[in-house]
């Protein structure tokens, strides 16, 4: 038992420090905390519309990780785009792996596991034993996506979010996390099972503050340069500084901040500061935010 807490504490830590708003590798980054519950795990992380039957109707974002050397992590989100970032102490890259995990995630295709819809903030946690495939042409999709890591155990775990009101009942919006191990101990995967257990409602509370109750489309994202500039305002430094830091003009820049604005929901410098840092709730839908009045600063 104390061991268990150790490791959702230590869990819970990392994903209060996720960004608090749609960055492109904000996926990458969730799934490099999950890993930390054990020394060369790899977590997977895709988020998206199932039917259900658990096929894929819609990917929004994926992200992947394995626990282990702080190194750059190339983060992208289901449009296909990245950004370098350095993830210390949680991710090691390895892309002829890991980013075939990633590709597995498909639209129209059968997740590989099953389970009842979930209601929002709901878990869903289970394991399986993976056995090598013997025909990779027509091996389930779980088994395709790790086979050439050959894992032992497969902690699966899914949390339900708030859904798109436009959405057909028959689809949900799910995150779903993968946790591959090789060699699990005896007691190990039970372990994991409780952590996911207690974080996972955590993590799907994170990604809808991030990401906003709707599903994401390529537009929610920020962009690397946005990014850049968010991060400059919530150190406080003004338009002109951060124009002449990034040799843009001002009004380049202005630009970049009503684009934020808009994206975040924020109508001045307060709310767009407090929303990078996860301070506010939910993102408001696309059209409540258009109407938002934007106050800049």
């Amino acid at each position: 038992m104390k061991t268990v807490a150790a490791l959702a504490c230590k869990v819970t830590e990392g994903l209060c420090q996720l960004p608090g708003v749609a960055t492109l590798d904000w996926c990458d980054r969730a799934a490099g905390v999950l890993s930390l519950v054990r020394p060369g795990a790899v977590a997977t992380i895709a988020v998206g519309l199932l039917d259900n039957r658990s096929a894929i109707q819609l990917i929004e974002s994926t992200g992947t990780a394995r626990s282990g050397r702080a190194v750059m992590a190339s983060g992208r989100s289901a449009t296909g785009n990245g950004v370098p970032r350095l993830a210390p102490q949680v991710v090691d890259r390895a892309p002829a792996d890991l980013d075939g995990v990633r590709e597995q995630f498909r639209e129209g295709q059968w997740l590989g596991w099953d389970f009842a819809p979930l209601n929002e903030g709901e878990v869903y946690v289970q394991s399986v034993k993976l056995t090598p495939a013997t025909n990779r042409r027509f091996a389930p999709p779980l088994s395709q996506r790790y086979d050439a890591m050959l894992p032992s155990d497969i902690v699966l775990a899914a949390v339900g979010l708030s859904g798109d009101m436009h959405t057909a009942s028959h689809h949900r919006r799910v995150l779903i996390a993968e946790i591959a191990l090789d060699a699990a101990q005896p007691g190990e995967v039970e372990r994991i099972e409780a952590v996911l257990s207690a974080v996972l409602p955590m993590l799907g509370s994170r990604y809808l503050n991030a990401i906003g109750s709707e599903p994401a489309t390529k537009q929610s994202w920020l962009t690397p340069r946005e990014e850049v500039i968010l991060w400059k305002l919530v150190a406080g430094k003004r338009v002109p500084v951060i124009a002449d830091e990034l040799h843009r003009s001002i009004y380049t820049v202005h630009d970049h901040v009503k684009s934020l604005h808009k994206k975040l929901g924020a109508n001045n410098r307060g709310q767009l500061v407090s929303r990078a840092l996860g301070h506010l709730g939910p993102l408001l839908s696309g059209e409540e935010a258009s109407t938002a009045t934007i106050v800049d600063e």
